[in-house]
């Protein structure tokens, strides 16, 4: 019988902590897989602060998603950290799948101009100044048509997409199929963006796949 894999896509400043805690305890999964490296898990679950940030990007970008989490009555986290939690409780394995953040954003940083330096800052600080409504309005575009919002980022920013969406998809998904060769249903925790390209990676595979869109859980 083919292993079976639960893709639940989330996002990072949503409070959807008792969601995720719900789908886990219901599903009951072999193993649970989350977008973290060891590094950022050891720090979210320590509760130490954010640790040493790799440039003013990164550092800048942590804060933004903090503030903007504040707005849905969040924390930066909370819903990796249920999925953790629960897994533990439960005696069920975690896995950190994703590639290590300060290697991903200090390579980005590097292979963008400067231009486009400024443009995405600018374009981050802007974000704060949107209301609930138009971010849960996005996440449902976004929803509806990935493929349009994706291209729109290629054509914007290719090295962009390129390092923190096409690698990581290709990352985690690589570890995901190490992870269902040894469990038959695997729950893993992952941003929304990041549903549909670790799909199309598996698609190929003998994997049951389903997905939960972060729409069902808001």
């Amino acid at each position: 019988m083919a292993p079976e894999l639960i893709i639940v896509g989330v996002g990072h400043v949503f409070d959807i902590s008792q969601k995720i805690e719900k789908i886990i305890m219901e599903e009951e999964p072999d193993a649970v897989a989350v977008e973290l490296d060891g590094a950022r898990a050891k720090v979210l679950i320590e509760g130490k602060g954010k640790g040493k940030s790799p440039n003013i990007f990164y550092s800048m970008l942590s804060k933004i998603q903090e503030r903007i989490s504040k707005k849905f009555g969040g924390k930066t986290g909370r819903e990796m950290l249920a999925a953790i939690h629960t897994s533990w409780d439960k005696g069920i394995p975690v896995y950190y799948i994703d590639m290590d953040a300060n290697i991903i954003i200090s390579k980005l940083w590097k292979s963008i101009s400067l231009r486009k330096k400024f443009h995405l800052l600018f374009s981050s600080i802007l974000s704060l100044f949107l209301s609930k409504e138009r971010i849960e309005k996005e996440v449902k575009n976004f929803e509806e048509s990935p493929d349009d919002f994706m291209e729109e980022m290629e054509r914007e920013f290719p090295q962009f997409k390129k390092i923190l969406i096409d690698e990581r998809n290709e990352y985690m998904a690589r570890k995901l199929e190490e992870i269902l060769s040894l469990n038959n249903k695997v729950v893993v925790v992952v941003g929304e963006g990041h549903v549909k390209g670790i799909k199309d990676f598996l698609g190929d595979k003998e994997i049951k796949i389903r997905e939960i869109h972060l729409s069902e859980l808001l």
